[in-house]
């Protein structure tokens, strides 16, 4: 392909859709399956090696962002072309979406059974496509601060591993590193909004499950419509992140 927009787009969209094929796959795996097929543990490593795949896919053509928050990051930052920005987020976009729906479609039947055998789908199975917090009861501040912190910290480790006048980490181990990263924000930062920090891994299947019929997905029982924290907070942390490393490491290392 000629065009560097379509092949950045294609790499997006299919890093993106390993991403959440592979995330939201352990979560509907345990939903359905219950305890015997893994608990929050699998999830967190699901999440962490999904990225690592989805890096491996696209990394060589766009770079593997496959996530919104970290594209404005990156073009904020001048590390891509801010004209390839809504390429970026058109793909990761489409690539969580129809992700979410092979997801839908492959567990459809365990998600009948896990209801009772009926098609009125409930919040027992929602989760599988969208966060959402612990606590019906949750604060709004607390959730929005959850989300910000831990997008801030993925630019932080993606900006680390891939700055090759820090610890010049071999190319070969930037998406091992930086899905590890993610697990480590996972284990670290699930409890209160469920970990998204991603726009598109978030937003998208939630519109699948809208689509689907489950209820109350982006007006959220008890939250006054929690849907917007993981929608667009992370775009802010994601900016926190990348000005702190920025300004606290990058713009000191010592010329050559």
């Amino acid at each position: 392909l000629k065009s560097s927009y379509l092949r950045n787009f294609l790499a997006e969209f299919l890093g993106t859709f390993v991403l959440v094929v592979f995330g939201d796959g352990a979560i509907a795996q345990i939903v359905c399956g219950g305890p015997s097929f893994g608990n929050f543990l699998n999830i967190c490593f699901a999440y962490g090696l999904g990225l690592t795949m989805g890096i491996l896919v696209s990394g060589g053509v766009s770079g593997g962002h496959l996530n919104p928050a970290v594209s404005v990051t990156m073009a904020a930052l001048r590390k891509l072309d801010i004209k390839q920005l809504p390429v970026y987020v058109l793909g990761q976009f489409l690539g969580a979406f129809f992700a979410a729906l092979v997801i839908w479609g492959i567990y459809a039947d365990g998600i009948y059974f896990r209801e009772g055998e009926t098609l009125d789908y409930t919040a027992s199975t929602v989760g599988i496509f969208a966060s959402y917090p612990s606590l019906l009861k949750a604060n709004l501040g607390v959730l929005a601060m959850d989300q910000i912190l831990g997008t801030a910290l993925l630019l932080l480790i993606i900006l680390a591993v891939t700055d090759g006048r820090n610890m010049n980490v071999n190319s070969s181990l930037v998406p091992l590193l930086i899905g590890l990263g993610l697990t480590a924000i996972h284990l670290s930062f699930g409890f209160n909004a469920g970990c998204a920090i991603n726009p598109a891994r978030d937003f998208a299947p939630r519109l699948v499950s809208l689509m689907g019929g489950w209820p109350n997905t982006f007006t959220g029982e008890g939250l006054g419509g929690w849907w917007w924290i993981p929608t667009f907070l992370p775009f802010v942390g994601g900016l926190i992140g990348g000005a702190a490393y920025h300004f606290m490491i990058e713009i000191h290392h010592k010329d050559d």
